[in-house]
């Protein structure tokens, strides 16, 4: 049975509780990711994603200039070990509506599954390399 550890992305991207949305965003295209874990001072206490920000700003409902990142970001509420099998993540990811899950080891965040791993994890289960 495969693992979360197998195909979660271990280089983590984050950003500071008080900094603004666009910062957010820049952080986000600079490392083409599709979201963010969010510290407060050494500790990761949300996430920040593409969605988050995009359906608020695209409706002109906010200026990511002036918004903080702490009034768009989810609190962590959900984690996945990275012993645990991909099926659970995709049940997570079904069940919470979230696209991006953060993976512990001990205890600590470690890396993040997303909707994408999932994808790949599929793919390779069918032995297909594109869509």
């Amino acid at each position: 049975m495969s693992k979360v550890g197998e195909y979660m992305s271990t280089q983590l991207f984050s950003i500071g509780l008080g900094k603004y949305a666009y910062e957010a965003v820049d952080e986000m295209y600079k490392h083409k990711v599709g979201a963010l874990l969010v510290k407060e001072g050494e500790e990761y206490v949300g996430i920040i994603t593409k969605t988050d920000w995009m359906l608020l700003a695209l409706k002109g409902e906010c200026d990511l200039r002036k918004v903080l990142v702490s009034s768009l970001m989810t609190k962590i509420d959900s984690t996945i070990d990275e012993k645990q099998s991909v099926a659970e993540a995709g049940l997570i990811v079904e069940q919470k509506g979230v696209r991006h899950i953060p993976v512990t080891r001990n205890g600590k965040i470690c890396g993040m599954f997303s909707v994408k791993d999932l994808e790949k994890y599929y793919l390779q289960l069918h032995k297909k390399t594109e869509f």
